[in-house]
């Protein structure tokens, strides 16, 4: 197999995975159940908060850990189990390209996930004045955190035969990673813990991505969480090319 890369070839595994999330009204389901809870986050404090859009980009942590490994579980571990790997292979295509295929496609189940919240944002509009610049460093972070969950997400369905198993896996990763940005809040907030290790919450809030998220979504644009998230991405797509290419 070549190591070539074109992208009319990647979105051929584009088009057949989009097909495959909505041959069954799983992919439905799971948009539906993504927007709904992120309307129920956003409403139950909406309007006392002044109709604070900010409240959008807050809510999209919780879903991302359960939405997220519900979309990437079925990447590698489906093909695994139906034993069509090796006919994957087979065809006139490399390995790059159907890895980047793959996460393609769950980009795109991610980018209409988060289009799905826009009329949130059209209610808060016409009834606040919203700072345009949170609207753009919300989206833009969330877009940049869910792919860097998708490389992550993609890489562990490849350690998986099983569907269930590579999704429980992953949401418990994710969660991993999310409490790390938890425990930076809880535990520093104590004098004695931030002046003895202070090092660690530096460390601690560096591999979080929830951390690098919330600067973007407070409008603050800064290179280093930009970088951070498609390094991240990068990394695990780069683990996941590599574990494909030893154990063949």
């Amino acid at each position: 197999m070549s190591y070539d890369f074109n992208i009319r070839n990647a979105l051929v595994i584009t088009r057949r995975e989009v097909n495959n999330y909505f041959n069954t009204p799983i992919g439905y389901i799971f948009l539906a159940i993504f927007v709904f809870f992120v309307n129920l986050l956003v409403f139950l404090r909406f309007w006392e908060t002044g109709r604070d859009l900010r409240l959008l980009f807050e809510s999209f942590n919780i879903p991302f850990l359960i939405f997220i490994p519900a979309i990437t579980m079925r990447l590698w571990a489906e093909e695994k189990k139906a034993g069509t790997t090796e006919l994957l292979f087979t065809l006139p295509l490399s390995l790059v390209e159907i890895m980047v295929g793959k996460y393609l496609s769950a980009l795109l189940m991610l980018a209409l996930s988060l289009s799905l919240t826009l009329p949130i944002v059209v209610i808060g509009i016409f009834t606040s004045s919203p700072d345009y610049m949170v609207l753009l460093g919300g989206y833009l972070g969330a877009f940049l955190m869910g792919a860097a969950y998708i490389a992550l997400g993609q890489y562990i369905s490849w350690l998986f035969q099983e569907q269930i198993v590579a999704f429980l896996v992953t949401a418990l990763v994710f969660f991993l990673l999310y409490a790390t940005s938890l425990l930076v809040t809880m535990l520093f907030n104590i004098t004695f813990v931030a002046t003895m290790f202070g090092w660690l919450k530096n460390l601690l809030a560096f591999i979080s991505l929830s951390w690098h998220y919330e600067s973007l979504s407070r409008g603050i644009f800064d290179s280093r969480d930009i970088l951070f998230f498609l390094m991240f991405s990068a990394l695990f797509l780069f683990l996941n090319w590599r574990s494909i290419e030893n154990s063949r």
